[in-house]
């Protein structure tokens, strides 16, 4: 009888364990899933950045920063023209030509 007992013990703690392992794999799952949908919200909505590829991170950076400082979008689009002419001129500078970049979305390859 003794024996009977700790065999269902030992069971009720591993089906204990099962559960509370299987609750945690779906909590990480869903927690991975989250990350990536806010990361691919905020890839469709982030503006790209014309010349990022000659620019540093403390460039992009503070790209980002004017960019997201502008109230309307006459001023955004100054911005952007005036980053634009800018990486241009860096760009030739260097021999290259400025990628147009094709926002995500938009059909165009």
């Amino acid at each position: 009888m003794n024996r009977a007992i700790r065999i269902i013990y030992a069971g009720g703690i591993a089906a204990l364990v099962l559960a509370a392992a299987t609750a945690a794999g779906q909590e990480q799952v869903r927690q991975r899933e989250q990350v990536q949908q806010s990361t691919q919200e905020r890839a469709g909505k982030r503006e790209i950045i014309p010349g990022s590829e000659l620019m540093t991170a403390a460039e992009r950076e503070d790209y980002r920063r004017r960019f997201a400082a502008a109230k309307t979008d006459p001023e955004r689009n100054r911005v952007r023209s005036d980053h634009v002419k800018a990486m241009e001129e860096r760009a030739s500078l260097r021999g290259l030509k400025l990628a147009v970049p094709v926002p995500p979305g938009s059909g165009k390859k």
